[in-house]
């Protein structure tokens, strides 16, 4: 195989694309992957959780009247200009996505995708090296009106298998002792697991690449059609020819998907993460600040913290100081070990592949086009799936390699 040839080309080398690179040259399919800076977006800032437990979609009623209060600054989901007409779209078709019921039909989908993925996990391990951590993922709370809400989720969310445990002050203390007091309590999810996003995705990468795939830094810039369909790629580089494409370009899909002539509704939710270094985990299990919105995922020689969701905005702009500040100052006041570290850490932002619906989309958008996009916040608990249903696409009979 060389660079101007492969069967599959996929564009997008962030932990969906490398996931989709591995399962297809695994199944015996000759693959490219291009990427200005495969592993280097979404992939390398965000939390880093797999977490079935996380699958209510955003479109829904309680977070819709979050998103109004955010307009009054009183929420962490908020807008920045410039505010584009796509964006203003989109957000009118998430607001016709939050109408009560729906949320709730499809967080059975995005949950059996993401128990699909915690399994492949497990199973990816033997091959890519990258270490799963954390007893599971706490919903810490300090508002009791926020304590019921979380309740009630949780309960919701046991009728559809994901098991939880409510505990109280004591209880939290006596399993998570890294912890502050001043929590009315905490949902423990057991099922879920934490990981560093960066190493994960560049070990899949590596799978991918021992299978024979091809990973080459270059951006695309036009596609090329004959007879109907895409038969090749040019980028920054070369031209690369392909019997079919894969679309797993996150929150670029809206720019890349107009080089292909399909329209997709992915919108850069941009969220923004602080990491410190570390000697030792400070905490047994990831958390979320229920009340702040804020993730924290301690690692063995980091600790990460997440949050924020804004739309509109540029791509190039930098996170802002006093978000990120907010970020540390939540974390010190609930780890205390946090306290010691004088390190200024690295401040990112970066953008969540959103969809108004909360579902990604993995299906053909065109005869030879594929999409494996909009995970939102869910890029990593999602991957793994992602990447074994595109690889039965083009395996099965009628697929896209199979027709051409």
């Amino acid at each position: 195989m060389t660079l101007e040839r492969a069967d599959v080309i996929v564009i997008g080398g962030g932990v969906v694309g490398s996931c989709v690179a591995y399962f297809l040259a695994r199944s015996g399919i000759d693959v490219v992957v291009l990427d200005p800076a495969p592993g280097k977006g979404a992939s390398a800032g965000n939390a880093g959780l797999v977490v079935p437990s996380y699958t209510l979609p955003m479109s829904n009623p309680d977070a819709l009247v979050t998103g109004l209060r955010s307009l009054l600054g009183r929420a962490p989901a908020t807008l920045a200009g410039p505010v584009s007409a796509r964006t203003l779209a989109w957000l009118a078709r998430f607001v016709l996505a939050s109408r009560p019921g729906r949320a709730w039909r499809d967080v059975r989908v995005l949950h059996a995708l993401a128990e699909f993925s915690r399994r492949g996990y497990d199973q990816l391990r033997s091959e890519a090296d990258f270490p799963l951590w954390s007893d599971g993922f706490l919903h810490l709370v300090r508002d009791r009106r926020t304590w019921a809400a979380e309740v009630r989720t949780a309960r919701k969310l046991a009728a559809i298998g994901v098991r939880s445990e409510e505990l109280d002050p004591d209880a939290l203390a006596a399993i998570e002792p890294g912890l502050a007091s001043g929590f009315v309590g905490a949902i423990r999810f057991p099922g879920d697991a934490a990981l560093d996003p960066e190493r994960t995705t560049q070990a899949f990468a590596e799978a991918a690449v021992r299978h024979g795939a091809v990973f080459h830094a270059e951006r695309v810039v036009g596609v090329r059609t004959a007879a109907g369909r895409i038969d090749a790629v040019e980028t920054t580089g070369p031209t690369v020819a392909g019997r079919a494409f894969v679309l797993a370009t996150g929150a670029d899909t809206a720019a890349v998907g107009r080089l292909f002539g399909v329209r997709l509704p992915v919108e850069p939710g941009y969220g923004w993460s602080l990491t410190l270094p570390t000697h030792a985990p400070l905490l047994r299990h990831a958390v979320q600040f229920a009340d702040e919105h804020v993730v924290v995922n301690s690692g063995p020689d980091r600790i990460r913290m997440t949050g924020g969701m804004e739309f509109g905005g540029r791509a190039s702009q930098a996170p802002r100081p006093e978000a990120i500040a907010t970020l540390r100052a939540v974390a010190e006041a609930a780890i205390p070990a946090m306290r010691t570290i004088t390190d200024s850490g690295v401040a990112w932002r970066g953008a969540r592949p959103m969809t108004p619906n909360g579902l990604p989309i993995i299906r053909p958008v065109r005869d030879n086009l594929v999409a494996a996009t909009g995970h939102g916040p869910l890029g990593v608990t999602l991957a793994p799936a992602t990447g074994r249903i595109i690889a039965h696409l083009f395996t099965r009979k009628g697929s896209p390699l199979r027709s051409s």
